[in-house]
């Protein structure tokens, strides 16, 4: 017997549904749930290298033969995540976890890969930029708004997270798009470079991720001057929130601390007491993901 022909969108739901059976532990109430229909595409290219890739979740519904999927053209929410690593590591396979919250309430997410390792600054930066370009372009030829769209990360990924917010309305890059993001939603990333170089270096040299992606001591002033998201805020920020253990031992809660002490557009700082990176327990996670979710919609 052959077998049925798949479209591009074809559903992989089992994993979906493993996942968000998991997280059915976490006090979520039954007309919350959404996430029993949705399709991915996986490895989808935004640029020409290996790692300029994203995966992409859309909520839709099954139509049987011969698509057996169709992609929900309704107007929903948008999460892109990019995922962390000191930008020298990490891959968007191991980032589930943080999409389940979005995708259980409907949201489409993207999640990307980016160029990383030693002596590649800026290569991430070019790379989320482009990829949220790609995104926003991708929108509007189907006909969807680009008006409804969060960008965020976890560590690296945060700092990533922030330098799109951010670069997409202050500063200049070939990808800036008219088209920024609604908000950002930044998990313990770096706002000052050169400040966690610092800290790094004193603390866990042989692990100083910030001198590692920027390739040189000497290089780490102007890289923290140009990416440092604390010297790229403007009145044209876009609404942020943080969420931040009080004792991060590799991106330090002072560098949160400072992000928003100098934000004058909506923002918020989510202290997670105890909480180191990403070491937090259920508790402190089914909160923060309530206070993201009540400061979007706020905005």
């Amino acid at each position: 017997m052959s077998t049925p022909p798949q479209s591009p969108w074809a559903p992989r739901l089992v994993a979906l549904i493993l996942f968000i059976g998991g997280w059915s532990n976490v006090n979520v109430l039954a007309d919350e749930f959404w996430a029993h229909s949705i399709a991915t595409q996986t490895n989808v290219a935004y640029g020409d290298h290996a790692l300029q890739t994203m995966d992409i979740f859309r909520h839709g519904q099954r139509v049987g033969e011969p698509r057996f999927f169709e992609p929900d053209m309704a107007p929903r929410p948008n999460l892109v995540w990019i995922h962390g690593g000191g930008w020298i590591q990490g891959d968007k396979s191991s980032q589930i976890s943080y999409l389940i919250p979005y995708l259980q309430r409907g949201w489409n997410v993207y999640n990307l890969n980016y160029r990383q390792g030693p002596d590649t600054e800026p290569l991430a930066v070019d790379d989320v930029m482009c990829a949220y370009y790609s995104i926003t372009e991708q929108m509007a030829e189907r006909g969807e708004s680009t008006n409804n769209i969060v960008v965020s990360g976890a560590s690296a990924g945060g700092h990533l997270a922030l330098i799109v917010g951010l670069l997409n309305t202050t500063g200049e890059h070939p990808c800036r798009t008219q088209t920024p993001p609604r908000a950002v939603v930044n998990w313990y990333g770096i706002t000052d470079i050169e400040q966690v170089d610092t800290y790094l270096q004193a603390n866990r040299p042989q692990q100083n991720y910030a001198r590692i992606w920027a390739g040189s001591a000497q290089d780490i002033a102007q890289v923290s001057a140009d990416y440092s998201p604390l010297y790229l805020i403007s009145d044209k920020t876009p609404p942020i929130i943080s969420i931040h253990g009080s004792q991060d031992s590799v991106v330090p809660y002072e560098q949160s601390e400072s992000l928003h002490a100098s934000l004058s557009t909506p923002n918020e700082l989510v202290t997670l007491d105890g909480g180191n990176h990403g070491g937090f327990t259920d508790a402190q996670y089914q909160d923060a993901y309530r206070q993201i979710f009540a400061f979007l919609d706020a905005q």
